[in-house]
């Protein structure tokens, strides 16, 4: 079985350690980067099942990402996360076609939940 290869893009560690520990220990592929940039470069590079990147960013935020990586990637399944109460930005991300919109802090549990309906297998 081909393991489910992950994307995260936030600039707060702590989300891409619970990420990369819980998942990746679970035999996810996981790749952590703390900034849009990082992630449109890493989007070019390699091919993701799904991404998830966090909204409000340093530099450039999060539905400015989804814009540019829509360009790069059309097809990427994206879920938005947030911890800040942006319901604009929630719009456009879905607009943009963002499968959702986890609020931070999440459930472990969601996280895969969303990465199955992401990559259309049954929970």
């Amino acid at each position: 079985m081909q393991k489910i290869r992950v994307l995260v893009v936030d600039d707060k560690k702590v989300i891409g350690d619970l990420f990369d520990f819980t998942l990746g220990y679970e035999g996810y592929d996981i790749t952590v980067v703390d900034n849009a940039v990082s992630a449109l470069e890493m989007i070019k590079k390699k091919s993701f099942d799904v991404a998830f990147l966090d909204i409000v960013m340093p530099e450039k935020d999060g539905v400015a990402a989804l814009q540019e990586i829509r360009t790069i990637s059309p097809q990427l399944p994206i879920v938005m996360m947030s911890g800040y109460s942006v319901e604009e930005k929630r719009s456009q991300a879905r607009e943009l076609g963002a499968i959702t919109c986890l609020k931070k802090p999440f459930e472990i549990e969601d996280v895969k939940r969303v990465i199955n309906l992401a990559i259309g297998k049954e929970v």
